[in-house]
This record gives C-alpha cells, sequence and structure tokens, in this order.
C-alpha cells in the first residue's frame, strides 16, 4: 500500500498528513496543549515510519475495529513466565505490543533496545465503544 497517494483515494498520505499537521501548527490560535498534541502527533507518525510499522498502522487505519479486536487478542497462553520467556526468546522477530497471557494475567511483548525483548503486565485495555463513542 502506497503511502504517498492522494487523500482523494481514502488512503494515507504520510507527506501530506504531516504538512497539514505543520499547517496546523503554524495557525495563530494555537493553544500550547494544541500545539504540543501537533507535535506529539508528528513524532508519532515518525516513530511508527522509523519502526517500520508504518504498514500495520494503514492496516489499522483501513479498519480500525478488526485492528483492535487484533490488538486486544492473546496470542500465545502459558502456564508461567519461564515458559512464556523460552517462547519470547525463540521467536525470529516478535510482534512488538503482542498480547499473551501468562499463568492467566495478561502481558505485553517490549523491547528496551532492538536486541532485548520481554514481558510487562498489560494495562486493562478499553472497549472499542470507549475508544470511538460509538
Amino acid at each position: 500500500m502506497s503511502t504517498d497517494s492522494s487523500s482523494a483515494s481514502g488512503r494515507f498520505d504520510l507527506r501530506s498528513t504531516l504538512s497539514a499537521l505543520g499547517a496546523l501548527a503554524k495557525e495563530e490560535a494555537r493553544t500550547p496543549e494544541d500545539l504540543a498534541a501537533i507535535q506529539s502527533a508528528v513524532a508519532g507518525l515518525q516513530f511508527i515510519q522509523l519502526n517500520g510499522k508504518l504498514d500495520d498502522f494503514l492496516d489499522y487505519l483501513q479498519d480500525v475495529e478488526k485492528a483492535a479486536e487484533r490488538a486486544t487478542s492473546v496470542e500465545a497462553s502459558f502456564g508461567d513466565m519461564a515458559e512464556a520467556m523460552k517462547w519470547l526468546c525463540a521467536q525470529a522477530e516478535p510482534r512488538f505490543g503482542a498480547r499473551v497471557e501468562v499463568a492467566g494475567k495478561p502481558h505485553l511483548v517490549v523491547r528496551q533496545r532492538k536486541e532485548m525483548w520481554f514481558l510487562i503486565p498489560a494495562p486493562p485495555l478499553p472497549s472499542f465503544e470507549e475508544l470511538t463513542g460509538k
């Protein structure tokens, strides 16, 4: 999926989006909170692109509800942390943010550095309705 297609086609255009956010930031009526939110959005999009996750983000934009379901689904379940860590170490490239269960409790796959993956307890997730107001 292209990231430089026109917005008229309904596809996400990273360059146009960053340009629009830049234009919004330059408007005189912006509060410090508005500017901080715009800067955070720009930084988030750049982070997504730099970490090779733009295609995942584009998939998310295509179908937010299905993406939200994938985000809440459990990829694997383990009886204890030792079993979970053995599985994690065996993964060639774990999916960042994947949810797993360890002894019945949710955990997320995260990394501190490129080579250092680990599991952390997962925070409670808001429902799709809470996120979208539907």
